[in-house]
């Protein structure tokens, strides 16, 4: 399905743009949780100062997902509606991810 805009046409809505928009957001920030917690892990035990770094799974879930390539796909308009790639990433999935993150 497609949904025009002032832009073109785009392959979700703008409500889905927001989540998408938003789990783009919290892949960002997973990879800085993952890398954190790479670096906790590579240190030996004696030399490592606090308590490991929690990454939720909703956080490993999102980093684990092509949510870059399909928020620049949903992004960006395109001019003839048969150029329109669907999503890869099922309405489903991307509203129990936002709600896992909130």
């Amino acid at each position: 399905m497609t949904y025009q805009s002032r832009w073109g046409y785009h392959p979700c809505n703008y409500e889905t743009f927001l989540k998408l928009r938003r789990l783009h957001k919290a892949y960002y920030e997973g990879l800085s949780l993952l890398a954190r917690w790479r670096r906790w892990r590579a240190k030996r035990p004696h030399n490592r100062r606090g308590p490991e770094p929690v990454v939720p799974d909703v956080v490993r879930w999102v980093c684990a997902s092509p949510i870059g390539a399909e928020f620049q796909a949903a992004r960006h308009g395109v001019a003839d509606p048969t150029q329109v790639k669907p999503i890869g990433i099922s309405a489903e999935e991307i509203d129990r991810w936002v709600g896992l993150l909130e």
